[in-house]
């Protein structure tokens, strides 16, 4: 296997376990993850050659228990990110803005950055609420819609097929802008460390804020590097291989 002409996004596709290494050496999977593992490490000055035996490590401890995601039919797919991602987010993220507000009110004297925080967090609060509103009113349905087809031709019309490059792209954007807010907050916070004068809360708040921005990468590269090429290359299949009814 030569990792070093793969890309990040093919190697997290096929073992989501290489994105604790790549977060590790703080290689981007989601948004990032198109370019080659080999340019990646010369671009940000890295050991190739430590990274690759890490990953290596990780084909021998493969024991069979981990998710595949790439094998999933999209339809499931899409359902197990809005069961387990979105519902996730919408749940995180209000205690989190709770938690945000308490921190700026006893603790941003001392530590004024938590006043930046809170407003790149109610940024993507915000943003991630509408992002995920147009993927289960329009994306999901519309993902299903295809699939239906392609399985059942005889029994569904002909779907109504827009290239959906540019509204891919669009929300391919709006997770670059996401992901980048939450590299600010984790900059800001010294990787959501707690400092000395900190209390329970501020713990409680920085543990929340990593899981989320953890599950915020899961979550974009099983968008981004998974779901999208796979609802693009649906599109072509239907378009190439059926006429629409006149």
């Amino acid at each position: 296997m030569n990792y070093n002409e793969e890309n990040i996004s093919t190697i997290v596709t096929r073992d989501f376990r290489a994105s604790d290494i790549f977060r590790k050496y703080g290689i981007d999977f989601c948004c990032g993850g198109m370019q080659p593992l080999q340019q990646v490490c010369r671009e940000k000055k890295l050991d190739t050659e430590q990274i690759i035996s890490a990953l290596k490590q990780l084909e021998i401890s493969r024991n069979g228990t981990e998710m595949v995601y790439d094998s999933w039919e999209i339809d499931f797919l899409a359902d197990f990110i809005l069961n387990t991602h979105h519902r996730f987010a919408i749940s995180e993220l209000p205690v989190l803005q709770s938690l945000l507000t308490q921190l700026c009110q006893t603790h941003g004297h001392h530590h004024p950055e938590l006043f930046e925080v809170k407003q790149l967090l109610d940024a993507s609060a915000a943003a991630l609420m509408k992002h995920m509103e147009k993927e289960e009113v329009i994306l999901f349905p519309y993902i299903k819609e295809l699939l239906s087809f392609r399985n059942h031709p005889l029994q569904h019309e002909y779907p109504v097929i827009e290239p959906s490059d540019n509204p891919l792209n669009e929300m391919m954007d709006e997770h670059v802008t996401e992901g980048e807010r939450f590299r600010q907050m984790a900059m800001l916070t010294n990787q959501y460390e707690v400092p000395a004068d900190g209390c329970n809360t501020y713990l409680v708040a920085m543990k929340k804020l990593d899981t989320f921005e953890r599950d915020l990468h899961r979550h974009i590269h099983l968008e981004n590097n998974i779901l999208f090429p796979k609802t693009l290359a649906l599109e072509s299949f239907i378009t190439q291989n059926f006429n629409p009814k006149i």
